[in-house]
């Protein structure tokens, strides 16, 4: 199909009568819809969906959809799924911008969501590591950097090497065993001339008490402690990760969580030994990255999601169909 027209269907579909018009070639399921971060301004450092498109898609979703709380999840799943479309909110990783950007979107629109909290930096502030190694990229004086396991050199003259340099970085530290991406990412940072504390800046993560602020609306589920790649450890390491997130949860909010997110969160990065971790410690639901609408009958620990960085309403539209 030409892209032209392409562009064209999905702009039709975001309106009141395109979209009823494509709802029959909706996939049964529930389509559950991931962010990481609201930014307010375009030139924000870290990548994330502008507060304005958020809004708009919220507002979007409100009129066009059924929204549902994760508490819904399993039973939206056996019934009837015709008709209205149903939809899950959540958020990755827990970073401010959700109190401030975000959450008053959603409570405007009486919209409930589910934010995954990788609670180390909820205790500790500081950075989820692969922000850390972004940030080091895009800030480090350097013009260049010679990458210590592969030797390869790569210029760090602009804003686009850098990115490139960036997703090179974490593209090989997600890929190896933890011990050895902590080791990795020390003499990165130490070539780049740059120390954790040059990283932190502002405050990056929720607190606790903003956590409790937003719990009228919002359910907070679990992303491990510190926010490795759980594949990535041994399973004693894996569950101590698992389980410190699940009791600094219960601790501070005073339920224990029943949702919980992988982090990075593709098929490569969590097994049936993490399942059973999961299970174990009272996770009813985990979510992967794996993109799809979310059906019947399908694995409830690896449950699909799409991913939002949508640059129109249609195409936003689109995925909220699964097509």
């Amino acid at each position: 199909m030409p892209i032209v027209l392409k562009k064209l269907l999905k702009a039709a579909m975001a309106s009141q009568v395109g979209w009823k018009l494509a709802q029959p070639l909706r996939p049964n399921g529930i389509t559950v819809l991931m962010y990481h971060r609201v930014n307010r301004t375009r030139d924000a450092e870290m990548p994330g969906i502008g507060v304005d498109q958020f809004l708009e898609q919220m507002t979007w979703l409100r009129a066009r959809c059924r929204i549902i709380a994760p508490e819904e999840f399993t039973a939206t799943l056996r019934q009837d799924r015709s008709g209205t479309p149903a939809v899950l909110v959540t958020f990755d990783d827990g970073y401010r911008d959700f109190f401030d950007n975000a959450y008053p979107i959603l409570a405007e629109l009486d919209i409930p969501s589910l934010v995954f909290l990788a609670t180390r930096f909820m205790d500790d502030g500081g950075l989820i590591w692969t922000d850390a190694v972004a940030t080091a990229v895009l800030r480090t004086r350097r013009a260049d950097v010679v990458l210590p396991w592969n030797n390869q050199r790569h210029g760090l003259a602009d804003k686009a090497e850098r990115n490139a340099c960036r997703r090179m970085c974490t593209q090989f530290l997600k890929g190896i065993p933890d011990p050895e991406r902590v080791a990795w990412q020390s003499e990165l940072f130490r070539l780049l001339d740059i120390v954790p504390e040059d990283v932190i800046g502002d405050r990056q993560m929720l607190t606790w008490d903003e956590i409790r602020a937003t719990r009228p609306l919002t359910r907070y589920g679990g992303h491990t402690h510190s926010h490795p790649i759980l594949s990535q450890l041994d399973r004693a390491t894996a569950e101590q990760e698992i389980r410190t997130c699940r009791d600094r949860i219960t601790t501070e909010l005073g339920d224990p969580p029943r949702y919980f997110a992988y982090p990075n969160g593709r098929a490569q990065d969590f097994t049936d030994e993490t399942k059973a971790v999961l299970q174990n410690h009272g996770f009813e639901l985990s979510f992967s990255t794996i993109e799809g609408i979310h059906q019947s009958g399908t694995d409830l620990y690896a449950i699909r999601r799409q991913p939002t960085g949508c640059s129109t309403l249609g195409d936003f539209a689109s995925l909220v169909l699964g097509r």
